[in-house]
Order: structure tokens, then sequence, then C-alpha cells
């Protein structure tokens, strides 16, 4: 190594250098690897304030401050070969630290104004041969001319120098008066060419003047100032100049010079503006990819209130009843909206108040009281229906403090974000009527809830009110058709015959209208005792489950039941004249039936037969599924012919006469195709099961027999409606049970 130079301190291997002011224990100056030891402390710092920021220790672990050498007595070369520390590293995190050699080397021959500094050096000891030349250098007293031939850039001025004089018209003031080599070497300008000039001759056209400014504050005042300035070289390249001047003062406190180190830092500037560029690309990307976040979310927004809404309308069209409106908007609102539950409420007529249709989904500590509101009471839903504006709150503290009131009704349960929609359908239109000035009647209102406070976007605020006139109108659709099914009950309740009690035959029917639809259809059964004593049984569908079906069958009823009690023909004869009459009268009518007469066996009229209660059984079908006769001993039969013509298809259409013998004990089943045809089971699968659950009712009372048929094969939402009769016959060589009713003949 030449002798006037320190290379492996400076530029070949990693070391931390700091220049100190030991007469006031100050450091004025860090090179970058010094810096990231302690980069939250300003310069200029105290040595043993910038030892503690750095976390120095000694072997041992204790703080170095705190030991027989702290980091003032090594920089004023005490030990002369320094001695070993460590430090934090704040590059990782853990507790990981790096083992390093100090060491002072006090500048005692440099000029005058660089004799008080001292520069201290923190090698890495994984640089052993680093080490070694360090302590070489301080042992031979070469650390002056090492900092001179280092890296660091020196000057001194002199601030007693005012400007020009006598003696030197053309002198400035605070004029350097000495430089380092690698003074030189930074700015291009010799010694010779900067001694006697301020330091200003470094400026150029793009130097800040704040920064400027700053530098001449610190200066004005005496103290040690930094910072980092735009300079311009000899050949008038521009360079980033971290520069940090430190005042010097005789033994009487009078400023006698100024020293000044520099250092190019512009790879550092130009790298931290590039990150600084890339930092605001990166901002400027997660700002656009922010709104477009923003954009897809509202877009999503957007897509899941459509499908909520579309959800709604397809849900809420296949729904025919209140209750399945309340549970369609419940369901689908919670699946596309994230709500924990609610509920739909309908108003009175009168308009005095409301009524939860199912609490179900609400809150779990919900009291029974609040299935029903109050018209005029202090309560979100009551707001609601009355001002016919749609009411939300973030949260139960909300809406309490809305509706301080509202506790004496009952305790509100705790929940988050709450919406109180009414449900307006057009309706009466009278200002005084339940209709308002709108011609829109309150139909009542739908309360919805979630679990997370919050306050409700305005958005989906719009896609909630949509969703109550969705709901309003439903509700309206639902109520008429409930008015248009109990009156269609009516109708066909009023269609359907009440049984005679012919001696010893026990008739019992059912008819069970379809789920769907206006709960009405074509299907009917009759019995009618003849005069000569026999019993006429009808069964028949009409095509349809309508109103319109429900009347064609009225008609095909009545002509019927008149042309069986009017002679006493065969029932071929009886239904081939309903043919003719349905053609002479142009009845667009078509049915399925089976006529059957039950009558004594003439060949037993004064037998054992007639005795035990034999009876013979006529019939005719018309297209119609065919009878079933339960045995005593359970077995069963299908008195199944072959197939002939639906009545009102072909006038002329040939009848055929069937005969049975029905024994005592023996049930008759006449039934329409509701209690059989289901879909996905043929009407072969059908008949099959129908037998199965009539030998299983064996023993069973007639209406115990026909509560299992409907229980089993029919449902609570069947897709068909169903007529049931049938028959028991009765032995008549004893009592009749009581079970067959009082023994008249209608």
């Amino acid at each position: 190594m030449p002798p006037e130079a320190l290379p492996s301190v400076v530029h070949d291997y990693p070391a931390a250098v700091l220049l100190v002011d030991t007469a006031s224990s100050q450091v004025v100056f860090v090179n970058d690897l010094a810096r990231q030891l302690a980069p939250d402390l300003p310069l200029p710092a105290d040595l043993e304030d910038w030892s503690r920021a750095a976390g120095l220790q000694v072997t041992s672990g204790g703080a170095l401050g705190a030991s027989s050498t702290p980091l003032a007595r090594i920089a004023a070369g005490e030990p002369g070969s320094g001695r070993q520390v460590s430090a934090a590293l704040r590059s990782q995190a853990t507790a990981a630290r790096e083992a390093l050699w100090a060491i002072g080397m006090p500048l005692r021959d440099a000029p005058e104004p660089l004799r008080a500094r001292s520069l201290l050096v923190l090698m890495p000891l994984r640089f052993p041969q680093a080490v070694a030349e360090v302590q070489a250098s301080a042992a031979a007293g070469r650390a002056q001319r090492s900092v001179l031939a280092s890296g660091l850039a020196m000057a001194i001025s002199d601030p007693t120098r005012t400007g020009p004089t006598a003696e030197n018209p053309d002198g400035e003031d605070d004029p350097l008066i000495w430089v380092s080599p690698s003074f030189e070497q930074l700015t291009g300008y010799t010694a010779a060419e900067a001694l006697g000039r301020n330091c200003r001759f470094l400026q150029g056209p793009d130097t800040d003047p704040g920064v400027v400014a700053h530098l001449r504050a610190g200066i004005a005042n005496a103290e040690t100032v930094s910072a980092t300035v735009l300079n311009y070289r000899h050949d008038g390249t521009a360079f980033y100049n971290h520069l940090v001047i430190s005042p010097v003062f005789d033994a009487q406190g009078s400023l006698t010079h100024r020293v000044s180190v520099q250092s190019d830092v512009t790879q550092q500037v130009l790298a931290a503006r590039e990150r600084e560029a890339a930092r605001a690309e990166a901002e400027r990307a997660r700002q656009q990819q922010e709104q477009a976040s923003r954009q897809a979310e509202q877009a999503e927004q957007a897509r899941r209130f459509g499908s909520l809404l579309l959800s709604l309308s397809e849900a809420l069209t296949a729904t025919t009843t209140v209750a399945d409106v309340a549970a369609t908007i419940t369901e689908v609102v919670c699946a596309e909206l994230g709500a924990a539950g609610g509920g739909l409420l309908l108003a009175d007529h009168a308009r005095t108040r409301l009524d939860f249709v199912s609490m179900a989904r609400m809150p779990a500590t919900t009291e029974a009281s609040w299935s029903r509101v109050d018209w005029h009471e202090d309560a979100p839903l009551a707001l609601a229906v009355r001002t016919r504006q749609a009411v939300f709150y973030p949260d139960s503290t909300a809406l309490l403090a809305a509706h301080p009131a509202v506790t004496r009704h009952a305790p509100v349960p705790v929940m988050g974000a709450s919406a109180n929609l009414p449900l307006l359908a057009a309706g009466p239109g009278s200002p005084s009527g339940p209709g308002g000035p709108d011609g829109m009647d309150v139909l009542g209102a739908v309360f919805l809830y979630w679990e997370r406070p919050h306050e409700l976007p305005a958005e989906q605020q719009a896609a909630l009110a949509a969703l109550a006139r969705y709901t309003g109108q439903a509700v309206q659709r639902a109520q008429l058709l409930a008015e248009r099914r109990s009156a269609a009950e009516v109708l066909q309740r009023s269609l359907l015959t009440q049984l005679p009690e012919p001696d010893h035959l026990e008739l019992r029917a059912r008819y069970v209208p379809a789920a769907t639809g206006e709960h009405v259809g074509g299907d009917w059964y009759d019995a009618i005792v003849l005069p000569g004593g026999a019993t006429t049984l009808v069964i028949g569908d009409v095509s349809g489950h309508d109103m319109a079906a429900a009347a064609r069958m009225g008609q095909l009823r009545g002509l019927l039941r008149a042309f069986a009690f009017d002679r006493e023909e065969p029932p071929t004869e009886v239904v081939a004249r309903l043919d003719r009459a349905i053609a002479g009268l142009h009845m667009d009518t078509l049915a399925t039936l089976v006529l059957a007469r039950i009558e004594q066996d003439p060949q037993d009229d004064a037998g054992a037969g007639a005795a035990a209660g034999a009876r013979r059984l006529r019939w005719t079908n018309a297209g119609h599924p065919p009878p079933l006769l339960l045995l005593p001993d359970g077995s069963t039969e299908v008195l199944q012919r072959a197939p002939e013509l639906l009545v009102g298809l072909l006038p002329g259409a040939t009848r055929t006469h069937h005969t049975h013998v029905l024994p005592p004990g023996a049930t008759l089943v006449l039934y329409t195709d509701g209690l059989i045809e289901h879909r996905g089971r043929s009407l072969e699968e059908g008949i099959a099961d129908l037998r199965r659950v009539l030998s299983a009712c064996s023993g069973l009372t007639l209406q115990e027999l026909l509560d299992r048929l409907v229980t089993e094969l029919v449902g609570q939402a069947p897709e068909d409606d169903c007529a049931i009769l049938a028959v028991r016959v009765h032995p008549q060589d004893r009592p009749r049970p009581a079970e067959a009713g009082p023994g008249r003949i209608s």
C-alpha cells in the first residue's frame, strides 16, 4: 500500500467512517455505511448519542459508552491499535450483530483547523487484512496523509476575511485557504484556482436557492450545517455535493476558520430520484388499480343488484301465497345481499296495524309481541308505512336514537344495519281511503336486518326500493289469488254432492284441490239413490284446473245427474245420452268418467246372498282410471277393462256394460287421475302404489282409509286436483255399523 493512501479503509472494504470534532465530541460527517448504522440521527450529533443510536457494544455485551474506552476515547486514538466492538444489523429482522474493529486517527499533522478533528473507522472483522492495514496505518502515524489521499474532499476557509481590502481589492469574503487533493479531484479545480475564492464559485444556474439559503443561515449562526447541493465542476458538469460545514473557534471563543467536508453523492441522489420516480409510478399504478377496483366493484355491485332483482322477480313469479312471498324475499336477499334475516308484514284493511306473516327469520331475541306493530307507534316499520318512504339505520343504537319511545312496545333486539321498506301497489287511489293520492295502496312492509353494523350504500338502498316494489306486486297478486281461490273453493264445494246414506252401504268422499292455480278444477264425484233402491255412483274429470273447468264440470254434472235419476237404464245408455246432449247443446267439453250402479243381485233376491248383503256392480268407463276393489282379506282387484272414448269426443261412441259381484265387507274405490298420476311416475306405477296402500288399509274405517290415501298418495302440495269416492258394502244380516251413518235412505 502506498505510504500516503488508505485504500483498504475507504475504497476496497465496506468500512464506516466518521469525522469527529474531538474538541466538542461531535460527529460532523459520516459516510454512507456509517449513516446506515444510525439512520435516524441528524448531524451534527454528540458522539456518545451516535454510539447509542448505532447500538455499539463491547464483546461482553455491554454498551460501549459505559465501558472504560467509550467512542470518544477511541476517536482520540486510545488505544492506538483500536478495539473490538459490535453493532446491530439493522437490515435484518433478527438479533444478529456485526463484529467491528474501531480505531481512531487524530489528524494532528493536518492543517491547523483540522487538527481538532479525528477520523473514526469501523471495519468489519470479517475482513482481517483490512483491519491489519488500518492498525498499521495508525501505528505509522499516516492518518493525516491517509485522509488527505482518501475519498474525503476537505477544504478550509477564513471567515475573518470579509471582502476586498486595499491590499487585495479583488478579495472575497470567507475565502478558501486550503483544499485537499480529493477536493481538487472532486471539483476539477486546482488548489491555485480555488484558493482565495468563496466556495460559491461551485454554484450554477440550477443550484437550489433554498438549499443555499439554508447553508448561509447555518454559517451566519456559526453552527455546523449540512445539505446536499447541486454544484458544478470546472468542466461545467453538474454533481450533487453532500456538504458539511463546521466552525472552528480559538481559546477565546472567536471564530477563526471553517472546515468543510464534501462528497459526491450524485449516484445516491439519482438512485433516490429513480426510487422516488418508481414509488410515484407505483403510487400512480396503485391509484389506477384502486380506481379500476372501485369501478369493477361498482360494476360487480350493479351486476349483483341486477342479479338480485332478476332472481327476486323470477322467484316471486312462482309464488302463489303470501307465505311464499315472505319466504322468497328473505331467502333471496340473504343470499344476494348478505342479510341475516327479516320478515314480511301485512296491513289490516283499516290500516291500523301491521302483522308479521312469519317471524322465523327474525333475530333470536325478538319478543313475540313484535309480531304486531301499531300503525301510529314510534317504530321504524310504522314510520315507513305512514310516510311511504324506506327507513334505514346502520345499527340498533341509531335506531333507538331515532325512535326513543320504541322500547315501550318491547326491547329492540341487538342487530346491525336494518331496512324498513313500505310495500306499495296500485290501489283504490282515494286520499281518504286505504289508497293514497298517488293511487298507490300500502299493503304492508318488509323488514330486513344484517349482523354487521354499517351504512347501506345508496346503490343497495335503490336495489332494496326496487325489491319492495316487486314484493308489493307479488303480495297484491297473492292476495287476489287467495280471494279467487276462496271463491272457487266455495263454488267447488257447492258442486260436490252431499253423499246419501243407502241402507248397509257406506259412502265417503274426498276432494283435494291442486296446490297451484286457483285451487279449483274439473274433478267431481256424485252419488244418487234411485227410486228403485239402487245407488248410482259417478267419478269424473273435466280437463282444466281453473274456474272455467269447474263451470263446465257443473254443467256436465247436472246433466248426468238428471239423466241417471230420470230412467233406471243401464249405465251405458245414461252415458250415451250424455254424449248426445253434449253434441246437441254445443258444449265444448271433454271429460273422463266412470258411471256405476250398485244393486241387489237379481239371482240372490230371496237367497242367502241377499241376507248376507251381496251386491252387483254394473258400470261403464269413458277413458277414466279403472275402479279398484279392496276385499275383506286385504287383497285388491283392479276392475280393468278395455279403454273407451272420453265423453264429448264422439256422439255415437260405443259404450260397454261391465258387471262384478261386490261381496260383503268389500270396499269399492273410484278416483280421478290426481291420485295416481305424478311427475316421473307412470299410470301403471300409480295404480300399483294405490293397491299397495289399499292393502295396508284393511281393517280401517272408511274415513281412516281415505285419510291414508290422501296422506300417502296426494301429499300436501298436489300437482293436480283429486277426487275420491269410496263405498263399503256392509252385510245386511247384522245391524248397520255406527260409522256408516244413521241408516236413512236419501
